[in-house]
């Protein structure tokens, strides 16, 4: 039951990854066409050397491909085998989740785009300030969303790190059949090499019959010797 919940984990880690990596290049496009397109408004107008700088631009491309460089490690994370890896991945991601938050929270809610862009754009421009202000509250709702899928994959970590890994000793007796030529009470070809109450419960039943089995056989043996001498 645990080992299909950590194979669920692992196959969910890399979905989402997979989503996480496809939004971050899609950010990455999409922020290069609004720039371009803000590019090809700004000349149109007069005393663009007073424009804002569209920081909310350089954030969402900023968070794209922080979202793609986050993926690689998270799709090296969901197939590792080692808790301390994946502790260093759950704390980087998490501390990169606080830096996105303050930067999110800093450009698109402390700033007043509305009234910076009305201010150095005129009535004459109107259709290039319904453009911008439209893509201000679009890249905010982008920027929330992928870092709410961030956070989904650093829970599905956390999750699998509060689970942990198969024991090594446990998988490599798994992975090899056991030969059928042993006796089923012999330990080589036992399979119950965890430490669960149920593993350690069927192992004691199984090695009381054996000793049951066995001294039956010897006193069998002991019969016939006895016969036999008479």
């Amino acid at each position: 039951m645990i080992s299909c919940s950590r194979c669920c984990l692992h196959r969910s880690i890399r979905i989402t990854n997979f989503l996480v990596n496809v939004i971050g290049v899609a950010m990455i496009i999409y922020s290069l066409w609004l720039l371009k397109k803000w590019k090809n408004g700004v000349i149109q107008l007069d005393g663009t050397s007073s424009l804002p700088t569209p920081w909310f631009i350089y954030t969402c491309l900023g968070l794209g491909i922080v979202e793609c460089l986050s993926t690689i490690l998270g799709h090296s994370t969901a197939n590792c085998i080692s808790n301390t890896t994946i502790a260093i991945y759950i704390a980087s991601i998490y501390s990169l989740l606080l830096v996105e938050a303050v930067i999110i929270v800093t450009v698109f809610f402390k700033i007043n785009w509305q009234m910076r862009i009305s201010k150095y754009i005129d009535e004459n421009h109107k259709e290039f300030k319904t453009f911008v202000l439209f893509q201000v509250v679009l890249c905010r709702l982008i920027s929330i969303s992928v870092s709410i899928a961030q956070l989904s994959v650093a829970l599905l970590a956390s999750i699998l790190w509060a689970i942990g890994f198969e024991p090594i000793l446990h998988r490599s007796s798994s992975d090899h059949p056991p030969n059928s030529t042993y006796s089923f009470l012999d330990d080589r070809t036992s399979s119950f090499g965890d430490s669960s109450p149920d593993g350690l419960a069927e192992r004691l039943f199984k090695f009381r019959i054996g000793e049951r089995l066995r001294k039956s056989f010897r006193l069998i043996q002991d019969a016939k010797v006895e016969y036999s001498n008479v």
